[in-house]
């Protein structure tokens, strides 16, 4: 039986999700629901799913969700309203409370190929010298592995930062200990602007299997699809989206409509072969999280004032930029992007304020929706929550050309 915390967290997301369908049936008139179909051979569990980005590239690759955990109720109900999962395929809770009421989903644990994860991350910065074993920040991690050590899938997918790589002898050890299964496994740290991501993102992927396939064969293989695919930039993911002005209003919660509570824009009809790649072909008609903060006059006159790639150490804006004595702190504090170049890496500090990514000719910061093309989620992909959580999801996320990218390696090796 489920347990009581367990229960109020499911019926949490639960009703939050009702409450979604009844308020957004004008938006889902706009969201085009005819995907591709996956392959249903190729079941996947994702733990941390955060917004879903791993899971959506996974998805296009031809695998199919069949079970979804998070911590974070925006992030689920963002991961509900996108995947073709039922509610009670999803676990809305730590992973250590997972753990604890297993057998309530064991049932969806059977002839899984694929677990997938990237755990909290602050134990393994290069910062940090301590063993992985005496980090408390570290439960998750093994938890995660816990995970795996359940459901014994054929392959597993571990995310995290390119400080993971100084822990490798440990890692191993952990996951031959953990496991108790004789996985091959290969770490790569992959930067995604070398797989038609046009942003330049570093960052760890532990991939493993226990089907007799050797590091070398997995790291040739994705060295195959990685030469093949195309190098993109900043405006190959900006291309055809209308103007936006900065959000007059500070701590602005109101709703932009009373239907529907988002902002819908109209998308133009251009299309360029970036866009073509991360929808998948399709035509979106709207936009959706197409919206920019609040900045005031100060800062909107310093984004004014810098040209592309330009930072806070500009001339132009000595004579109005505050703190300027204090450079450990305000060093990198603006950057104003430059749209023939990959985009610097998008995080989750977005959500704070965006005077690292300054738009390269409008006044304002990124929107969600243009951070969210950097990641390379489709157009119709809805980010729910407040402003501030699509930028923190959009930040944590996989980018989804990446992640197609690996769940294509993965599933060449039963073709």
């Amino acid at each position: 039986m489920l347990g009581e915390d367990l229960f109020l967290d499911l019926n949490n997301l639960y009703y939050t999700i009702e409450k979604i369908q009844k308020e957004n049936q004008f938006i889902s008139r706009y969201l085009d629901k005819n995907k591709t179909q996956p392959d249903s051979d190729f079941l996947f569990a994702d733990f941390f799913c955060g917004a879903g980005g791993l899971s959506t590239g996974i998805t296009q690759a031809g695998f199919a969700p069949v079970f979804a955990n998070d911590h974070n109720i925006s992030a689920l109900e963002t991961y509900y309203f996108n995947h073709s999962l039922p509610v009670d395929h999803f676990f809305a809770g730590d992973i250590e409370k997972l753990s604890l009421g297993i057998n309530d989903y064991r049932h969806l644990f059977k002839n899984i190929r694929l677990v997938t994860g990237g755990p909290p991350c602050q134990g393994f910065s290069t910062a940090n010298r301590q063993p992985l074993k005496d980090d408390p920040r570290n439960s998750l991690y093994r938890f995660f592995l816990d995970m795996i050590s359940e459901i014994q899938p054929d392959w597993f997918l571990m995310e995290n930062v390119k400080g993971m790589r100084n822990k490798e002898q440990e890692i191993e050890h952990d996951i031959r200990k953990i496991t108790h299964a004789e996985y091959e496994f290969v770490p790569f740290v992959l930067n995604a602007k070398d797989f038609a991501v046009p942003q330049n993102r570093e960052r760890y992927f532990l991939i493993g299997n226990k089907i007799g396939i050797s590091s070398l064969e997995i790291e040739m293989r994705l060295n195959s699809f990685r030469n093949d695919t195309e190098k993109y930039v900043l405006k190959d993911a900006l291309f055809g989206l209308p103007e936006i002005a900065t959000n007059p209003h500070i701590n602005s919660s109101h709703l932009n409509s009373e239907n529907h509570g988002y902002t819908m824009i109209k998308r133009p009809t251009e299309e360029n072969k970036f866009l073509s790649m991360i929808n998948s072909g399709r035509h979106m008609n709207y936009l959706l999280n197409h919206k920019s903060r609040y900045n005031n006059d100060n800062d909107l006159e310093i984004f004014r004032r810098l040209q592309p790639g330009e930072d806070s150490t500009a001339a132009s804006i000595q004579d109005i930029l505050k703190y300027k004595n204090r450079e450990t702190i305000f060093k990198d504090k603006y950057k104003k992007l430059n749209a023939d170049e990959a985009c610097k890496t998008i995080t989750s500090h977005m959500r704070r304020d965006c005077h690292m990514y300054i738009h390269p000719t409008q006044a304002r910061g990124l929107s969600p929706r243009e951070a969210a093309r950097i990641q390379t989620f489709p157009d119709d992909y809805f980010f729910r929550g407040t402003l501030n959580d699509w930028y923190y999801q959009i930040g944590n996320a996989v980018p989804v050309r990446l992640a197609y990218i690996i769940a294509k390696t993965i599933k060449s090796f039963y073709q």
